[in-house]
């Protein structure tokens, strides 16, 4: 059978989310910086949205720092707090689209349950915590409506993070859009089913833009991981869709 865009690869009998991490990079794997700003990646992000789209995700995902960007760098207002219930809070499990963030330190600021982006669908906001975020912070976000779900102690629990998603809000199909810390920490534990990557044909030569994929030596152990490619499609003038299967993935 011919490999299409998305498509469930097995059986069916996975207990977690399909994940594909959809990323827009220059040549050199970068994910910002001054590349972003050309008419290259201007004509081919619009081709990246659609894709986007096309997917038809039930959440998005995305690392602390990208969505510190999109709630403008945002502040939690902490309260002194008593005991917060164990467990995970679910604010609502029946959502159209998820929004879905990893916050082990609990540095990012809500005013509501629901996140707003010009173009985009609500989306009902989960956040990935640890056992070990402060109790102050899990107090606040029940009071803005933010559900969260606990995976893992002191470090990210990857795979305890999808069979959540997957059990407690029903979620079959999850894009991972980024930053790089949590491209890698996802895909290193053998959560990650597919990459969809945009290579626009431009570079920079910058330092310190994020890249593709960045393991930071605290948060993951790093073991080269190989791809499958499965298909590959030339976009406008120089731009490449390319799809893979990661070799690593669990089922």
């Amino acid at each position: 059978m011919p490999f299409q865009m998305g498509q469930n690869w097995g059986d069916g009998s996975m207990e977690r989310p399909y994940v594909i991490c959809h990323i827009l990079s220059s040549l050199d794997g970068k994910i910002n910086g001054p590349f972003m700003g050309t008419k290259a990646v201007g004509e081919l992000s619009a081709e990246y949205g659609k894709y986007r789209t096309k997917m038809n995700a039930d959440a998005w995902l995305y690392g602390t720092t990208t969505t510190k960007e999109f709630t403008s760098f945002r502040r939690p207002v902490l309260e002194k707090t008593g005991e917060v219930p164990d467990g995970d809070f679910i604010a609502d499990d029946r959502a159209e689209l998820y929004y879905i963030s990893v916050d082990v330190d609990g540095e990012i600021g809500w005013e509501s349950g629901i996140f707003r982006n010009k173009g985009r669908t609500p989306a009902h906001v989960i956040e990935i915590l640890t056992a070990s975020t402060s109790a102050a912070y899990k107090d606040y976000l029940r009071k803005v409506g933010v559900s969260y779900i606990i995976a893992g102690g002191e470090k990210l629990d990857c795979e305890s993070a999808m069979k959540k998603l997957y059990e407690l809000f029903h979620i079959e199909k999850v894009l991972i859009c980024g930053g790089g810390v949590v491209n890698w920490s996802f895909l290193q534990a053998g959560m990650v089913d597919e990459l969809s990557l945009f290579l626009a044909p431009v570079t920079d030569g910058s330092s310190g833009a994020a890249s593709l994929f960045t393991q930071l030596p605290h948060f993951t152990e790093g073991k080269p991981v190989e791809f499958l490619l499965k298909e590959m499609e030339k976009i406008g003038n120089g731009g490449l869709r390319l799809d893979y299967q990661a070799k690593n993935r669990k089922v």
